[in-house]
């Protein structure tokens, strides 16, 4: 049985090895590590003397965004440890698939990409009255930029694929009993993620990035209940990240 299966969740909650309690802590760990990874850039810039050093940490989310799925993957190794799982087993990766998996992510981006915009423009009007969205990713040293095109896209979008699908979606389905209301706690804690990513103290712009996040994190959720299936998903992830750092250096 695949140790993510519903069924073998359903065992662990039966068993004790599962209860709310993990669950409850991953679930705004990517928001709480993404602040603790920019104020660690943000006194590198203060120790640069830098007049405004929280401000100048913004642009480097590219790079500093490995430090966050550093700690989501040290804390997910201990949850699922606890559950007598491994770590990787929230991915169920299986080589037979994986060509078929990687031509299926390509597949999903366009779809992905009715969300995305469709979520940008309508949290634009809502939030400034313009379909135009404010970018928030600035120039990067070439290094920090090739590290933010070839790197950090293929960490980050299996790291967060884990942590919202692969664990926490599950999770709640078994622990709440309720599909309906694991798809709406994961995706609200998924779009609020994006308000601290990076964080702005602007309550506009982070209203914003919360709004704008919300129909792909539906449409991702539902999407997984749909295939079961992570490798899809991060790979279409880390492509469209990719070209989210890769657009502006072609500009």
């Amino acid at each position: 049985m695949d140790p993510n299966s519903h069924e073998a969740l359903l065992g662990r909650r039966n068993a004790g090895t599962l209860t709310w309690r993990g669950p409850a802590l991953m679930l705004f760990a990517r928001a709480a590590c993404a602040v603790g990874a920019q104020a660690i850039v943000a006194v590198v810039f203060v120790l640069r003397s830098s007049p405004t050093p929280w401000h100048d940490a913004e642009p480097w989310l590219p790079v500093y965004g490995t430090l966050i799925d550093a700690g989501c993957l040290a804390l997910l190794w201990r949850l699922t440890r606890r559950e007598g799982i491994h770590l990787f087993d929230l991915v169920g990766f299986a080589k037979t698939r994986l060509v078929r998996d990687l031509l299926l992510g390509v597949a999903i981006i366009p779809l992905c990409l009715v969300f995305i915009f469709g979520g940008t423009y309508a949290a634009g009007w809502l939030i400034y009255g313009t379909p135009s969205r404010p970018y928030f990713l600035g120039s990067l040293p070439l290094a920090a930029a090739i590290y933010g095109v070839l790197v950090w896209p293929f960490i980050w979008g299996l790291v967060e694929q884990m942590t919202y699908n692969g664990y926490l979606l599950p999770r709640f389905q078994v622990l709440g009993r309720s599909t309906s209301l694991a798809i709406g706690i994961v995706a609200f804690a998924w779009s609020l993620q994006h308000a601290f990513m990076p964080l702005t103290f602007d309550a506009k712009f982070m209203a914003y990035r919360l709004l704008a996040s919300v129909p792909e994190s539906i449409f991702i959720t539902l999407l997984y209940l749909r295939l079961r299936r992570l490798v899809p998903l991060a790979f279409a992830h880390a492509l469209m990240d990719g070209a989210t750092v890769l657009i502006p250096l072609l500009k």
